[in-house]
């Protein structure tokens, strides 16, 4: 009796917790069967939207394209002369150094001048002595006193003795070494002491107003250039800068060795950035379309020798085959496939395919959105 009673008393407390849970149950799943249907649908909307390939765009403009002769060469002063003496001598001093601005005129060194002085004094002496002689014997022709033969070697004297002082000026002039125009001494070749003749290079003056490159442009080329036509010149020392330039001459022969032929081209330098003797690249235009549709380079997808880019249309990127013109460095020009203010994929169209769903963001908001990621994922582990 006593052993039944606690058997049904045990049955008794199973039913009662079994009804306990079976409620507990039901509400939880009414809860959530019950939820509210709008956070359900944002939910799915936002699990959609980041399930789009993310994809940076740039807007189709409207501007001028050039077509350009690309060549290299090196920059050249216009004006660039080697200085000699007219005269042999030992230095005895220099007044100008490497770097240095001169004016025409100015000194720059002197050669030794002493034994060059007496010579000087010693034909002003002569000079002066002739001249007193032909002064009496003038007088004396004029009365009659002197032939004229002899009055005639009188005259000749004086003017041989004029000569000589004339040239011990000069010659007395030419030890010192002068400028010969305004610039940079760019090259100083002697030092003090040294021996020189006239077939001594002393140093290099450079004017750095008036640069100019040299190119050789093949002769087929020849045609689509002329005096005066733009130019602009770049240097990888001088990163994006861009010096305008014009033809100044063409020369009028082709080498027949290379086929080419000599362009000079100027080069406006109005900070004096450019130094004679740097790289640069000179790019000649020989065409100009204006209000060109262009494009960033990078939105270019090239497959089997075709030009492709993505364009956004309501969130869907289209593969568009591309017609290209023109281009430069970063941009291209567009002839057919795309129209002004089309958005077009620039950075994430490599794992593109054509209609697919994307999501535009700038490239930052990715790198940030991948940051926080990496950084949960690095404190996870």
């Amino acid at each position: 009796m006593k052993r039944g009673l606690t058997l049904f008393l045990g049955l008794l407390i199973f039913v009662l917790a079994a009804g306990l849970t079976a409620g507990c149950g039901g509400k939880k799943a009414g809860a959530v069967k019950g939820g509210d249907p709008a956070a359900g649908d944002s939910a799915a909307a936002d699990s959609a939207k980041f399930d789009r390939i993310p994809v940076e765009v740039a807007v189709v403009s409207q501007g001028d394209i050039s077509d350009y002769l690309l060549l290299s060469s090196t920059i050249e002063t216009e004006n660039a002369v080697d200085v000699y003496s007219l005269v042999g001598g030992i230095i005895e001093s220099i007044a100008s150094e490497e770097g240095m601005a001169v004016k025409a005129g100015q000194k720059l060194l002197q050669l030794e001048d002493d034994e060059i002085i007496l010579n000087e004094q010693k034909a002003r002496v002569e000079f002066q002595q002739q001249e007193a002689a032909f002064a009496r014997l003038e007088k004396m022709h004029s009365q009659a006193l002197v032939s004229d033969e002899e009055f005639e070697r009188a005259r000749f004297a004086y003017q041989q003795a004029q000569i000589a002082w004339d040239q011990a000026r000069l010659t007395l002039e030419r030890t010192t070494i002068r400028s010969p125009i305004s610039g940079l001494v760019t090259q100083r070749l002697v030092q003090t002491g040294n021996l020189v003749s006239p077939s001594t290079k002393l140093f290099v003056v450079t004017d750095p107003t008036e640069k100019i490159c040299k190119v050789w442009v093949p002769e087929r080329d020849l045609a689509q250039l002329a005096a005066g036509q733009q130019a602009h010149i770049l240097s990888q020392v001088t990163g994006a800068e861009r010096y305008a330039g014009w033809i100044k001459r063409i020369s009028p022969v082709v080498d027949p060795g290379t086929g080419t032929c000599k362009v000079t081209v100027g080069v406006k330098d109005p900070h004096n950035d450019l130094r004679p003797g740097m790289f640069v690249r000179a790019e000649i235009v020989i065409d100009t379309h204006q209000d060109a549709l262009l494009l960033p380079k990078n939105a270019l997808v090239h497959e089997n020798d075709r030009e492709w880019v993505y364009v956004i249309a309501e969130s869907i990127a289209v593969k568009r085959h591309l017609n290209v013109g023109y281009s430069t460095g970063s941009q291209v020009e567009a002839l057919s496939g795309v129209q002004a203010a089309d958005r077009v994929v620039i950075t994430g169209q490599t794992g593109l395919k054509d209609s697919t769903r994307v999501r535009i963001v700038s490239l930052d908001s990715v790198m940030m959105a991948a940051a926080p990621a990496d950084t949960a994922a690095a404190a996870g582990e």
